[in-house]
C-alpha cells in the first residue's frame, strides 16, 4: 500500500446554514440561501481541496422539495469534496430528512458520513484522512466524539462534528465535547458546528475551530466560514472568512 505524504492544501469548513421551506429566487431569498450560496462561491474564488460541511445544513427535518432542489443546485457547482455530517436541527432519526433524502446524488463531490459511531473517508490525492460523526438524537449521554479511530500512519487526519465545547461538566446540556477529548482525538485539525460565532480553540496537537455561520438571520449580523491551511513545513493555519453575498 501507498503511503500517503502530507501535502499543502486549503480546507473551507462551514456549518450552520439551517435551510428551511422559505425558497425564494433573486431578491427574494432567504438568508440561508444566501448563504450557501456564498459558501459555495467562496469555495471556488478561495480554490480550496476540500469543504467540511458541520452539520444542520437543514433548520428541521420537515424539508420539501423546492428546498431540495436548492441544495442540489448549489451542490451540482462543487469544484471538490464536500464531506457533511448532519447536526441537531437535522439529526438521524428516524423522522430524518436524510431517510427521503441523499445529498449524494446531488454530485459526485458530495460525501455523506452518516454511520451512527461515525465512519472515514480518505482522499488519497489531498493525503488527508477525515472521520466524521453526526448526530442522531441530540440528548445529554451523546457524546460526539467518542469512537474516534486511531491516527491514521500517514497524511493528514481531520475530524468534524457537532456539539457545544464546553471545559466544564453541564449535565443537561446536550452533546458535550470537553477539551481532553479533543486533545485526545489526534486530529491536526477538528471542525465544530453547533455554535453560530466564529471561535478558535487549540488543545494539545490539534487545532479546532466553529467556523460561525453563512446566514446572517440567525441574529449574530455576520456571514462566515474558516478558512483552514495545513501545510508540511509549517503546520495548521485557521482564520475566519467573512463571506459576501451575491449582487442581484
Amino acid at each position: 500500500m501507498l503511503e500517503m505524504t502530507k501535502k499543502q492544501i486549503r480546507i473551507l469548513h462551514i456549518s450552520d446554514i439551517h435551510l428551511d421551506n422559505e425558497i425564494g429566487s433573486g431578491a427574494e431569498k432567504s438568508s440561508a440561501q444566501i448563504g450557501l450560496e456564498a459558501a459555495i462561491d467562496a469555495s471556488i474564488e478561495q480554490n480550496v481541496d476540500l469543504i467540511l460541511l458541520a452539520g444542520d445544513l437543514f433548520d428541521h427535518n420537515r424539508i420539501k422539495v423546492e428546498c431540495l432542489n436548492f441544495v442540489d443546485s448549489q451542490f451540482e457547482r462543487l469544484l471538490c469534496p464536500l464531506v457533511m455530517i448532519a447536526g441537531n436541527h437535522d439529526c438521524l432519526a428516524e423522522y430524518s430528512i436524510y431517510k427521503r433524502y441523499n445529498p449524494e446524488e446531488a454530485s459526485e463531490n458530495v460525501f455523506f458520513l452518516r454511520a451512527d459511531a461515525g465512519s472515514t473517508c480518505v482522499f488519497k490525492d489531498l493525503g488527508v484522512t477525515v472521520w466524521g460523526r453526526g448526530i442522531v438524537e441530540h440528548h445529554p449521554g451523546h457524546k460526539p466524539l467518542d469512537h474516534i479511530p486511531s491516527v491514521p500512519e500517514d497524511g493528514w487526519y481531520v475530524g468534524v462534528t457537532h456539539g457545544y465545547c464546553v471545559d466544564r461538566d453541564l449535565q443537561s446540556f446536550s452533546s458535550l465535547i470537553r477539551p481532553e477529548e479533543i486533545e485526545a482525538s489526534g486530529f491536526d485539525y477538528l471542525a465544530l458546528g453547533h455554535v453560530h460565532v466564529f471561535s478558535f480553540m487549540e488543545h494539545g496537537v490539534t487545532k479546532a475551530a466553529y467556523c460561525g455561520s453563512p446566514n446572517k438571520g440567525l441574529g449574530k449580523n455576520d456571514m462566515s466560514a474558516a478558512l483552514v491551511e495545513l501545510n508540511p513545513q509549517k503546520g495548521v493555519f485557521v482564520n475566519k472568512l467573512n463571506l459576501l453575498p451575491r449582487s442581484f
